[in-house]
């Protein structure tokens, strides 16, 4: 499933829980390319005009559906299959010049959900993000 058809099935799916989507399009638009959103919980209601305890819930609520991933406190994840911002990415390169302007790298969708494959920390639901009404797709020998 692309970003795209995610689309439609939010529109769809949160008919119900329309705080739920707010947020989910509020992560989606402030991410960074690859998918990093830094902003904690009260800077999310704020920015929506909601109270803490909906961005609380709404939270629970897409991160079980595995579309979003917490890191770290402030720090969250997209899910690359639901909506990824494309772009390049500064990269750390040891012993470069203070000067130069810094490395950069582009970020590649597949790549990305390759390697949250593989990363232990990662959630089971935010690897699989099978959404309902989706067949499941059985992984491929070699990936």
């Amino acid at each position: 499933m692309d970003s795209l058809e995610v689309l439609k099935w939010m529109a769809a799916y949160f008919h119900d829980d329309i705080a739920a989507l707010r947020v989910l399009l509020y992560l989606m638009g402030t991410q960074e390319p690859g998918g990093t959103i830094r902003a904690t919980q009260r800077e999310i209601a704020a920015g929506l005009q909601l109270n803490r305890v909906h961005v609380n819930r709404a939270m629970r609520r897409v991160c079980a559906l595995g579309l979003v991933h917490m890191v770290n406190r402030g720090v969250y994840q997209l899910n690359p299959q639901a909506s990824l911002r494309g772009g390049t990415i500064e990269v750390h390169e040891p012993g470069r010049p203070a000067h130069r302007k810094p490395a950069t790298r582009k970020v590649d969708q597949l790549e990305l959900i390759e390697g949250f494959d593989e990363d232990p920390a990662i959630p089971a639901e935010f690897k699989q993000l099978i959404l309902p009404g989706e067949p499941r797709r059985p992984k491929t020998e070699g990936r």
